[in-house]
């Protein structure tokens, strides 16, 4: 039995896949072998049934302080379908990741919801916004988390079908599991890009990984335990170009 509970799709299996890339437009089965961190305009066909939100990154406008940035995020949610965060840490070095992220739920109108309850563009400007689609979840999610520790995560570049298979295989049933374990997660979940609106400046990564803790989780950041599964050959060879810390601004 599969630990990462996988989102089902409505279409058959050997529905394939329409990927706009500029002007050229090809079909390809999933999983996509393309590079998330293409600075081109990437789109997946997703049905309404499949679990796809919208993540935005936000900074304070010029001159406008974290404290009316964020309140300006918080007023913005009359639908209840957004969860708001500020930036608790960062993993790294080289990478400025925006002040606040906002996640949007798409997934039950997408229509509607995709232009919904923008913040006032006079206190906050955007980072990068792109949209994902939920592939693999260890649970369901019950309430907003008191923070995430978001991964972003590409393959080699030149990993093919099969590979992408073996890999996602590992990444879902093995390193997800660890992590989560390790992170004392209340829920961890995989999403795949499949739309950029606005890339951030070294691109956006194919995969996402979400962590979500609860206050006990976010104030130990540091990896404890053993070293994680070294898994196959196309795993050994990802990157992870994000790992961010984020807190939610209602916790």
């Amino acid at each position: 039995m599969l630990w990462g509970r996988r989102i089902s799709r409505a279409e058959p299996k050997s529905r394939s896949t329409q990927v706009v890339i500029g002007s050229d437009t090809l079909r390809r089965q999933d999983p996509l072998p393309l590079r998330a961190s293409q600075a081109c305009a990437i789109l997946i066909e997703v049905s309404a049934s499949e679990a796809a939100s919208r993540w935005t990154g936000w900074d304070p406008a010029r001159g406008i302080s974290a404290a009316t940035a964020s309140g300006s995020l918080l007023s913005s949610d009359a639908a209840g379908d957004l969860m708001q965060f500020e930036l608790l840490a960062l993993a790294g070095r080289g990478f400025r990741p925006p002040a606040f992220l906002t996640v949007r739920d798409l997934s039950s109108r997408p229509d509607e919801s995709a232009g919904r309850g923008e913040p006032d563009r006079e206190l906050l400007r955007h980072a990068w916004s792109m949209e994902y689609r939920q592939i693999a979840e260890t649970a369901s999610r019950a309430a907003t988390p008191f923070a995430i520790y978001l991964l972003g995560v590409d393959p080699p570049a030149e990993a093919t079908g099969s590979d992408l298979e073996v890999f996602n295989e590992f990444y879902t049933n093995v390193h997800l599991r660890e992590v989560a374990e390790r992170r004392k997660a209340i829920r961890a979940s995989r999403l795949e890009l499949v739309r950029l609106i606005l890339t951030p400046p070294r691109g956006a990564p194919r995969y996402l990984a979400v962590y979500e803790v609860d206050e006990s989780g976010a104030s130990q950041r540091r990896h404890r335990g053993p070293p994680y599964s070294r898994g196959p050959e196309v795993w050994q060879a990802h990157t992870t170009p994000w790992r961010l810390w984020f807190r939610s601004l209602s916790a």
